[in-house]
């Protein structure tokens, strides 16, 4: 594993992720399909649970689901930048 361990989780699930990621734009804009909501605790009249959006994005729960944190993986990109500069300018 290199430096950069939720860089190296992403390249590995990238493929599978991508395929998830192309079915459910798919459901949503070819079959108007929408998945991205969840029963909340509030009920219609007749006592049914009423369906609410979630406020994940898509890239958010795949990450989830692929145990990807996207808070170190943004860390890992900054340290990355932080190198490639720090390369550069010893360079100059």
């Amino acid at each position: 594993m290199s430096e950069y361990p939720e860089h190296d989780k992403l390249t590995a699930i990238q493929a599978q992720s991508q395929k998830i990621g192309e079915f459910l734009e798919w459901l949503q804009c070819d079959k108007h399909v929408r998945l991205l909501g969840e029963y909340g605790s509030k009920t219609t009249e007749e006592g049914e649970p009423v369906y609410v959006p979630i406020r994940q994005s898509k890239q958010q729960l795949l990450a989830e689901f692929f145990e990807i944190d996207l808070a170190k993986l943004e860390e890992e990109k900054r340290q990355m930048l932080a190198k490639c500069r720090a390369m550069h300018s010893d360079g100059d």
